[in-house]
């Protein structure tokens, strides 16, 4: 009799513990959020990673690129583009930061001493979005003004310390650097506007021309002419589309030369850039040329001018 209850007790035991293992796994199972696939025993592959997939991310700095490629001294600011690309076969699990900082180098690419030193983009600036494997993201930061012609260095890191620790595959790839070259500012132009007038059709005409040096193809193709009408939005338009042939950012004559050359064009009365004169109605125009001072000019006294016309 001993022996059959304490057979009945060790089955009863033994049901318990195998109905607890088995609700034990189901609560586990639908608590999950996360799909795993298993990793097969002869995969490369060693971790499953925060999100999910299997494998591990690898942020590297693909390309850092300057506009204008090599900027003047104490000129314009400039733009500089660095891609930032996952290079690995999962997705990162958090937002990360890209430092920048920039120096006056030597040739040899020692610091020069007393020249500019600008950290560009500081620390946790939270700019590399979450990447998943082979995306790529865009940083584009504006430097200021370079004060110094020469060689110069960018270097900056990937800070991934936002991560969860040996989530990177290779962390020793986000250190980066490059070079680049600031020249030394061009000799000054001189862009003139000659006159404002109005064609038989009542279209507001300007003749200009450039009597000083040559203008670099970057700053010509940014700057523009604005023109104000009381009464009418300011409009705008790039030098590049009223002068199409560039024949301003040629090296100039002095006015009154024989040879000099003139550039003239219409507005437009219609259009997003339009301005419409009607008939009977006097208007104050007033014209601007490189409005945004992002040419070198040695006398803008020149640029501007104001008249009444008359349709």
């Amino acid at each position: 009799m001993k022996n059959s209850i304490k057979s009945i007790v060790r089955a009863t035991a033994s049901f318990i513990i195998v109905f607890s293992l088995i609700f034990a796994g189901q609560a586990s199972g639908a608590s999950s959020a996360v799909n795993v696939k298993k990793v097969p025993r002869n995969s490369n592959i060693k971790k499953i990673s925060p999100t999910g997939f299997a494998g591990k991310p690898d942020l590297k700095v693909q390309m850092v690129k300057n506009l204008p490629k090599t900027p003047s001294a104490g000129l314009n600011p400039s733009l500089i583009d660095i891609t930032v690309k996952n290079r690995g076969t999962a997705p990162t699990s958090a937002v990360c930061h890209l430092t920048m900082s920039i120096y006056s180098v030597d040739n040899s690419g020692s610091h020069i001493a007393g020249n500019s030193l600008m950290s560009v983009i500081p620390p946790n600036a939270s700019n590399i979005p979450i990447l998943g494997p082979g995306k790529s993201h865009v940083i584009r930061t504006l430097i200021p003004i370079l004060q110094y012609a020469g060689r110069n260095k960018i270097e900056g890191v990937i800070n991934t310390e936002s991560l969860q620790p040996g989530e990177e595959s290779n962390s020793q790839n986000n250190y980066y650097k490059t070079y680049f070259t600031v020249k030394h500012r061009p000799a000054p132009a001189d862009l003139v506007l000659h006159n404002i007038s109005l064609t038989s059709n009542g279209q507001i005409k300007i003749r200009i021309s450039n009597s000083g040096n040559a203008i670099p193809d970057y700053d010509f193709a940014r700057c523009g002419v604005k023109v104000e009408v009381p009464g009418y939005p300011i409009r705008y338009m790039l030098m590049q589309h009223i002068d199409t042939n560039r024949l301003l950012q040629k090296p100039g004559v002095p006015v009154g030369t024989s040879n000099k050359i003139y550039v003239s064009f219409s507005w437009p009365k219609t259009g997003i850039r339009g301005i419409e004169l009607f008939s009977g109605n006097s208007y104050s125009v007033k014209v601007t040329l490189d409005h945004d001072h992002l040419v070198m000019d040695k006398n803008r006294s020149n640029n501007s001018k104001t008249v009444t016309l008359s349709p």
